[in-house]
């Protein structure tokens, strides 16, 4: 699966050099993500804070939003032009390595044009995905976490001496418990940071434990399939094989096997779900009552979020695709077996 694309001489340009370009495009992917995180900030503050003569700053920003964010989309559109390429490529060279073995052996393997034409083609697609979606994650934790860092620690200090401010002592019988809840988080360099990472693990476990059947389901899922459009390929030329008893044995099973599927995806569904709306209100539900009280500005809590949302995010990505490694899981076995039924893997002792 991966020798026969990274450790190829027909395919080294491809491989590594497609790589290395689409990793280089992630960094400055991420690099503009950092800019457009502090441009919210600016703009922001300066919203709140704006008076007339503000006009000519506020175009300024204007343009500044766009020589960020419209060479981003330019560039997350050509890396995705790029990625069909090089999955393609990747395809190609799987298949091309599959062929000749898969010709030399004599007798029958459940599936094998399926393997052969559709799982190199998603096990490559997916693969791309998952692996430079978790480098995007990497880049995006190392350049967003000192942010996030920092960001709280302007906030305890800015809540500190709000709290220490002798209107917050003298109405301290008065001031919601939410607030009072803020002085815990003046206290703890990094909080916001420390939440974030509590959180995306616990959402990691959980994920873990909602969704630990669907890899094999997934994997039951394609042999139903492979058996019953094997039966449909064998009738289109003899119609002695479209035996109605046997198609409404094999789709049974089909419709059993999609059923499971599709409870179990409900349960994971529903509880990402439910993960990623309170995501939305977590940061908030933290500072939002020092913005109503006119301790933080718009802009730094349109940072936070900013900022939160991207550690958080990196932290779940495997929340977050879930059903896309359980797929990658399920193509890797069935390629795995028929790697083995094929010889390939006897004799080239490779993955």
């Amino acid at each position: 699966m991966l020798k026969c694309f990274f450790l190829s001489r027909q395919w080294a340009i491809w491989a590594w050099g497609g790589l290395a370009v689409m990793l280089t495009s992630i960094f400055i992917e991420v690099s503009m993500m950092v800019k457009l995180n502090e441009w919210y900030g600016e703009m922001w503050d300066m919203m709140q804070l704006a008076k007339p003569e503000s006009i000519d700053r506020f175009w300024k920003l204007i343009l500044v939003f766009c020589t960020i964010a419209f060479p981003f989309v330019l560039l997350r559109s050509l890396s995705n032009f790029l990625s069909q390429h090089f999955c393609f490529r990747w395809r190609q060279a799987m298949t091309l390595t599959y062929l000749p073995f898969w010709q030399k052996i004599d007798r029958d393997i459940e599936g094998a044009s399926q393997r052969l034409q559709e799982d190199p083609q998603r096990f490559a697609r997916v693969t791309e995905l998952l692996a430079l979606g978790l480098f995007r994650s990497i880049l995006t934790l190392i350049a967003f976490i000192p942010i996030l860092w920092t960001l709280s620690e302007e906030i305890c200090d800015k809540l500190a001496n709000w709290l220490s401010s002798p209107a917050f002592m003298e109405n301290y019988d008065k001031i919601p418990l939410s607030l009072k809840g803020m002085e815990i988080m003046s206290q703890m360099p990094g909080s916001l940071l420390w939440f974030s990472c509590l959180l995306s693990f616990s959402a990691i476990i959980i994920s873990y434990y909602v969704g630990i059947r669907l890899p094999g389901l997934e994997y039951n899922n394609q042999k139903v399939e492979a058996r019953f459009r094997k039966q449909l390929v064998y009738a289109e030329d003899d119609k002695t094989y479209a035996d109605t008893p046997t198609l409404l044995e094999l789709f049974t099973g089909l419709r059993f096997n999609y059923f499971r599927l599709f409870l179990n995806h409900s349960y994971f569904a529903l509880w990402q779900n439910f993960f990623f709306q309170f995501v939305v209100i977590a940061d908030l539900m933290v500072i939002g009552p020092g913005v109503i009280y006119g301790i933080i500005l718009m802009g730094t809590l349109n940072r936070v979020s900013h900022a939160f949302s991207s550690v958080s995010d990196s932290l779940s990505y495997f929340t977050e695709n879930w059903a896309t490694v359980t797929e990658l899981l399920s193509i890797i076995k069935r390629l795995r077996e028929f790697e083995v039924n094929i010889g390939y893997r006897s004799e080239s002792g490779s993955s």
